[in-house]
């Protein structure tokens, strides 16, 4: 599993997107609890895996990505 999400990690590119919008930090209002299914979690990370980032987006996504794999560990 360790190494298909470490494949998924070094998979991006960082060409082919263009953007405008600056990215926004998230607010500090608590949001309700997200409940995702291993096959939703998979979906997510599969979709990153397929996209292509800007350099300056990839720490961004690469964290996000971080976060998704401890989440996907957990659920049962």
């Amino acid at each position: 599993m360790h190494k298909i999400f470490k494949k998924l990690v070094m998979a991006f590119t960082a060409k082919n997107v263009i953007s405008d919008k600056k990215v926004e930090e998230p607010s500090s209002a608590p949001l309700p609890n997200l409940q995702l299914t291993k096959g939703e979690v998979e979906t997510l990370l599969m979709m990153i895996k397929e996209a292509h980032f800007k350099g300056e987006h990839v720490q961004k996504v690469y964290e996000l990505v971080l976060k998704l794999q401890n989440y996907y560990t957990k659920i049962p």
